[in-house]
């Protein structure tokens, strides 16, 4: 089934920043699907523009588009917290996809403060597009990771993965390919016994052969055919950016999944790790509807 075309696209920047590649991966959607481009330019608080110099950045900004044939319009934004006033435009905007720049932070604050990134992860009611450094460029092949487990809402999460992922790949003339990853380790009771029969060579195999079946199937489902279908063992995050770099993939499709503060702490976010590492793009998608 094909997916409708883009018709809002709202790009988050911070104000001054020309040559960030969010702002190019914006343009240059919007030059090859005809949507209209909404510009959000926040002030930096790290190295503020006096207000003068900031409009002015915006009205050029505005004006390049417009001569490049780009629907554009734009707002200068100075309200604090600017996280949550990121979060108040999208979802007075509700575009079909937010694209903002990467947003680095150092392990430190990333110890006491939600970074940005991970905020907007969490809580934007619309798919998230985190633009890496130097990834300006559409793309021209993208990755949708995928969950085989059963429990309530993760095959919609993976129908709405899926239909991002393909959304953008029609649209950029991307080449789609499907990926699930797990680790070869059984969470088994604090039992000797059960503790070895847990990591006997039976047991594994029965747990790959589970993954490679249920994989399948939900290549099958989705259409997608032998050789853009990946299944590959080992940590998460860092098996699904070796992946990207093999292929030669310049955006990963992920899902966020609802957890407790508690099971956020303890078990971490594979989007989350991935937007930390942004080896390349990562599109954050959330259950339909929205939550």
């Amino acid at each position: 089934m094909k997916m409708p075309p883009y018709s809002k696209l709202l790009v988050i920047v911070r104000t001054g920043h020309s040559d960030c590649a969010a702002l190019a991966q914006g343009t240059a959607l919007a030059e090859k699907t005809g949507a209209q481009l909404l510009l959000r330019a926040f002030d930096d608080t790290a190295a503020p523009l006096p207000a003068d110099t900031a409009n002015a950045w915006l009205d050029t900004t505005l004006a390049r588009l417009i001569s490049m044939g780009v629907k554009a319009s734009g707002e200068r934004i100075a309200r604090q917290p600017a996280q949550e006033a990121m979060l108040a435009d999208i979802e007075a905007l509700q575009p079909d996809l937010v694209i903002k720049e990467l947003r680095r932070e150092s392990v430190l604050r990333r110890l006491f403060f939600t970074p940005e990134d991970w905020f907007l992860a969490r809580r934007s009611p619309r798919p998230l597009l985190v633009v890496g450094e130097g990834s300006a460029a559409l793309p021209t092949r993208i990755v949708a990771a995928v969950d085989i487990a059963t429990m309530d809402g993760e095959d919609l999460l993976n129908q709405r993965i899926v239909d991002e992922a393909r959304s953008l790949a029609e649209q950029t003339g991307a080449e789609l390919h499907l990926a699930h990853v797990y680790e070869p380790v059984i969470d088994v009771p604090e039992d000797a016994t059960m503790q070895v029969m847990g990591t006997s060579p039976a047991m594994i195999e029965e747990l790959s052969k589970l993954h490679r079946e249920r994989f399948a199937a939900i290549a099958d489902h989705f259409g997608i055919a032998e050789p853009q279908r990946h299944l590959a063992i080992g940590r998460t995050d860092l098996a699904l950016e070796d992946l990207c770099q093999q292929i030669g993939a310049q955006t990963l499709v992920t899902g966020s999944h609802d957890r407790s503060g508690l099971e956020r702490f303890l078990m971490g976010h594979t989007s989350e790790v991935l937007l930390s590492h942004a080896r390349q793009n990562v599109l954050v998608v959330k259950r339909a509807p929205f939550d």
